[in-house]
Formats: C-alpha cells, sequence, structure tokens
C-alpha cells in the first residue's frame, strides 16, 4: 500500500514534468507541421506521474508523441524520453 500523504500531486508534476522536457527538447528541431495540434496529455499512478508531449492527429492512432516524462510521487525525480531525431547540436559542439 502507498502512503499518500506526501505524495506530489498532478499539478505538481506537470510543473517538473514540464520544465524538464522543455530542457530536454531544447537541441532538438521543432517539427515543420503540426504545432496547432501539440498536446501535454497526462496521467498518474500510485507511484508516478507519466505526461506526454505529442502532436494530436485526426485519429488517436496518428498521434505522434514527441516526449515522455515521469515524475516520481514521493521524490519529484524525473525521467525524460525523446522521440525525436538526434538533436541540432551534440554537448560537444
Amino acid at each position: 500500500m502507498v502512503m499518500t500523504k506526501n505524495l506530489l500531486k498532478l499539478a505538481e508534476m506537470e510543473v517538473i514534468a514540464k520544465k524538464a522536457m522543455f530542457e530536454a527538447l531544447r537541441d532538438y528541431p521543432k517539427p515543420s507541421e503540426g504545432l496547432e495540434n501539440l498536446t501535454l496529455g497526462s496521467g498518474i499512478t500510485d507511484s508516478a506521474g507519466i505526461f506526454e508531449l505529442y502532436l494530436a492527429g485526426e485519429r488517436p492512432q496518428d498521434a505522434r508523441v514527441l516526449s515522455r516524462a515521469t515524475v516520481d510521487r514521493s521524490s519529484g525525480e524525473v525521467h525524460v524520453e525523446v522521440f525525436l531525431d538526434k538533436p541540432l547540436f551534440s554537448a560537444s559542439s
């Protein structure tokens, strides 16, 4: 059983996720089309908040996920995955 007393709420985790995704996507090119359909989806489990930044399609199966952030509800630790081509700039440049 997970204690809920000190767990982060969805709105608190969203702030963490947005900041982490923005930082992770900083060096990637913006998608050339569909930005008007850019959407942040969210879900919550007992232990984590899951946030997906995606371009919505006409049908749900047409959506293109750009990034996913998972925020630990206890610690606030965040893990970001990026599903785009490589960054414009490498860390060594």
